[in-house]
């Protein structure tokens, strides 16, 4: 389960190593994000980013090498988009409706009454899973 919200910044490398299913190297990720990028993140924030998204378990990340400071290090997404969202959806329901679905569609509905459309609409859905 993820841990905590991701940033705006995490988000983004996030996705970015949605794009393709694999293992980005420390110096794949810099290309992309790092001093000399369009973004122009310090090695230091990119670091911290990194570190955060795997505490929240959101990547993964292999280390190569014996020694502390020359290890390699290699990431990937720990999950796919689907299961991100899925894990939001989840973060959400019980962080603020106490996992209670029916909280959240009357808060979502801002507490008027469903058109016929939406109740056959949602029936439909439920039906469905």
């Amino acid at each position: 389960m993820i841990e905590k919200i991701l940033s705006d910044s995490e988000k983004e490398i996030l996705e970015w190593m949605w794009e393709e299913d694999k293992e980005y190297s420390y110096k794949d990720i810099a290309v992309q994000f790092g001093e000399n990028s369009e973004k122009g993140w310090k090695k230091q924030t990119l670091s911290t980013f990194l570190t955060r998204m795997e505490q929240k378990g959101v990547i993964s990340v292999r280390c190569e090498g014996e020694e502390r400071f020359k290890k390699r290090r290699y990431f990937r997404a720990a999950l796919n988009r689907q299961q991100y969202e899925r894990e939001r959806a989840r973060h959400l329901l019980d962080s603020y409706f106490d996992g209670s679905l029916s909280q959240f569609m009357a808060a979502l509905n801002g507490g008027e009454k469903l058109s016929r459309e939406e109740a056959d609409e949602l029936r439909q859905f439920l039906e469905d899973m």
